[in-house]
C-alpha cells in the first residue's frame, strides 16, 4: 500500500472513531490560542495563509469550517466613517441633494416586501440585522440570508452549495455568500460554457 493510501487511511479512521471529540478539541484550540491554531498533517493552511479567516461553528449541526474575514475587504467599512452624525441631519445639511449609495440598485425581492432596512440595521450601520432585529456582523453576513434561503445555507453548510477556497483539504474554507452573490442583486448572469455543444451552435446558426 503506497504511502498516500496509508496516510488516507490513518485520516479517515481519526475521524471515525470520535468526531464528537475531535470537534471539542478543534473548538478548544480555536478558543484559547486563536483561528490559526490547528494543525492537521495535510493542510490546507499553506494554500491560504494570505486569507484572513474568520471561524465558523455551528453547534446544531456540529460544523466546523472558516470563512474568509469580510469588513476588512469592504471600501466603505466602516460606516462610521461618513456616518458620523444622525442620517437625517446628513440629508438636511447635504446642499448637492445626492444621495450616497446612488450606484446600488436593489433587485434582490419584491420591492413592496424588500428595502434597505430589511438586511441594515438603521440604528446600527455598522451591522447588519435579523428579522427580529437581532445585530449581525458583516462577516456573518450568512445568518440574514439563512432567513429566506434556508435550503441553499443547509447545502452551503454540508459543501454542496458554494465553493471551498482549501479544496475539502482541513481546515476547511468556503466562500461566504456574499463572496460571489451581489447581496443587492444576487442573480447569477447565465453564461455560455467555454466549449459549445453542437446542437447549441446549430440553434444559432441553422446554416
Amino acid at each position: 500500500m503506497d504511502k498516500i493510501k496509508i496516510i488516507s487511511l490513518l485520516l479517515l479512521l481519526g475521524a471515525c472513531s470520535n468526531p464528537g471529540h475531535h470537534k471539542d478539541s478543534l473548538i478548544t484550540k480555536l478558543e484559547a490560542d486563536g483561528t490559526t491554531a490547528v494543525r492537521y498533517e495535510i493542510s490546507a493552511e499553506q494554500y491560504t495563509a494570505d486569507i484572513k479567516k474568520v471561524p465558523f461553528i455551528n453547534t446544531t449541526n456540529d460544523t466546523l469550517f472558516f470563512i474568509p474575514e469580510r469588513t476588512g475587504r469592504i471600501e466603505s467599512f466602516p460606516c462610521n466613517k461618513c456616518h458620523n452624525v444622525p442620517l437625517t441631519k446628513m440629508v438636511s445639511d447635504d446642499p448637492t441633494g445626492k444621495k450616497a449609495h446612488w450606484q446600488i440598485r436593489l433587485e434582490h425581492a419584491d420591492h413592496k416586501i424588500m428595502d434597505c432596512a430589511t438586511c441594515h440595521n438603521s440604528d446600527n450601520l455598522e451591522y447588519l440585522q435579523a428579522q427580529n432585529h437581532r445585530s449581525i456582523s458583516f462577516n456573518n453576513s450568512y445568518d440574514v440570508c439563512r432567513q429566506c434561503h434556508s435550503t441553499q445555507y443547509n447545502d452551503w453548510l454540508g459543501g454542496a452549495h458554494g465553493k471551498n477556497i482549501s479544496v475539502w483539504l482541513p481546515p476547511r474554507l468556503a466562500k461566504n455568500c456574499v463572496d460571489c452573490h451581489n447581496p443587492h442583486s444576487p442573480g447569477l448572469e447565465k453564461r455560455w460554457p467555454a466549449r459549445l455543444n453542437t446542437v447549441k451552435i446549430q440553434e444559432l446558426d441553422p446554416r
